[in-house]
């Protein structure tokens, strides 16, 4: 496995990735390469028992990146010699390389394209060097689509059909499942969440594409119109160090909760472990992102069966919620949509638990992990089996 970032660091490629070797490692052997920009992480450890080799890489100093190279193409052909395919989620630069030192290590590839407008072979090639990205990502032997919208973006890149396969992020049904209200009340004290205010959940790096600030409008919208008491909870970094987070934005959203004085209803979690019992607490969860390419967030909420509401993002949300039925999908960067749909679940409880029993259902019939870890097996054996 060949990732941007791997746990003990959190981002959605690299849980993704995790929980998917964690299902299929009974049955296929592992490694993970990944870079790093956590300079206090040992180069090479076992997690879960998987052997991953970092790189370290800062993404802000240019410098880092040409003094990792040789450490990235010698960990990477040591990682050849011992396998038989390379599997790529998401694709950076430093792709490239791989990619070559795996054809010339007659390894196949699978690349999983994960983001509409970021690594698919239209919008790839907006990014810097984005043509040569685009030739080598058409090299890959298989293009895993996360969504609808990813698939039909291969096809107008003009890449072969039988090289294109359709397989959704997946999600741990057993980890991310309804907690009673016995349960939540738990959950609620030991993770210091307020005990009878209806809860509105966010995750993701704090970054413009994935709207906290509309989130935020939107629920100060529907507090005012229903008077139910609310709280409304960030879990994500705000920490400038990554890359994808706009520091301008999450002063921008802090000013505001001080001066209309929401602080003690607005509930901030940098990082935690623990994602699942957050959800299990929560009672509604929003992810008003205008880019994605399968979030796992919101997979992961519906498998907890929370209602969810979403930006629409054609080819991704739609196919994962449909509206009124299993969750809402209002119209991107609009707040008043947004909060027309929290004005409705914070209404009505009755409401809530429908909407999360559907979006629960929906889930365990596409998109668990154990359905969607034997597609990549079959994918695995697929490329491994002898040419007739």
């Amino acid at each position: 496995m060949v990732v941007g970032a791997y746990y003990p660091e959190l981002a959605g490629g690299s849980l993704q990735c995790r929980s998917l070797i964690l299902a299929l490692r009974d049955r296929v052997r592992f490694s993970v390469l990944t870079t790093t920009g956590d300079r206090h992480l040992p180069s090479s450890a076992e997690v879960d028992g998987i052997a991953v080799h970092r790189i370290f890489v800062d993404p802000k100093q240019p410098a880092t990146k040409l003094m990792a190279l040789p450490r990235l193409l010698g960990r990477a052909s040591a990682l050849a010699a011992g396998h038989d395919i390379f599997h790529f989620h998401g694709f950076t630069e430093k792709m490239l390389v791989l990619f070559a030192i795996a054809r010339l290590s007659g390894r196949r590839i699978v690349e999983k394209v994960t983001s509409v407008g970021w690594d698919d072979p239209i919008g790839i090639r907006s990014r810097p060097f984005g043509s040569l990205l685009a030739a080598g990502l058409a090299r890959a032997d298989r293009l895993v689509a996360v969504s609808p919208a990813v698939e039909e973006r291969c096809r107008r890149a003009g890449l072969r059909t039988d090289r294109i396969r359709s397989i959704p992020n997946g999600v741990d049904v057993e980890r991310f499942a309804p907690a009673d209200d016995r349960a939540r009340a738990s959950l609620r004290e030991r993770l210091g969440l307020p005990r009878a205010k209806c809860l509105v959940t966010w995750i993701g790096f704090w970054s413009r594409e994935k709207g906290p600030h509309v989130l935020f409008d939107a629920w100060r919208q529907a507090r005012a119109r229903t008077g139910v008491p609310t709280a409304l909870l960030y879990i994500g970094s705000t920490d400038p160090a990554h890359a994808e987070v706009d520091a301008s934005l999450v002063s921008e959203v802090k000013a505001r909760i001080a001066a209309e004085r929401f602080g003690d209803d607005v509930i901030w979690v940098e990082r935690t472990d623990e994602i699942e019992a957050y959800l299990q607490a929560s009672d509604i969860f929003a992810l008003p992102s205008s880019r994605e390419g399968m979030s796992n967030a919101l997979l992961e909420a519906m498998a907890t069966g929370l209602p969810c509401v979403a930006a629409a993002v054609p080819g991704v949300t739609d196919a994962m919620i449909r509206s009124g039925h299993d969750g809402g999908i209002v119209p991107p960067e609009d707040a008043d949509a947004l909060a027309a749909t929290l004005t409705e679940w914070l209404s009505s409880a009755a409401r809530r638990a429908e909407v999360g029993r559907q979006a629960r259902d929906t889930v365990m019939k596409k998109f668990s992990m154990a359905t969607v870890a034997t597609q990549y097996l079959s994918l695995y054996n697929e490329l491994l089996a002898p040419t007739p």
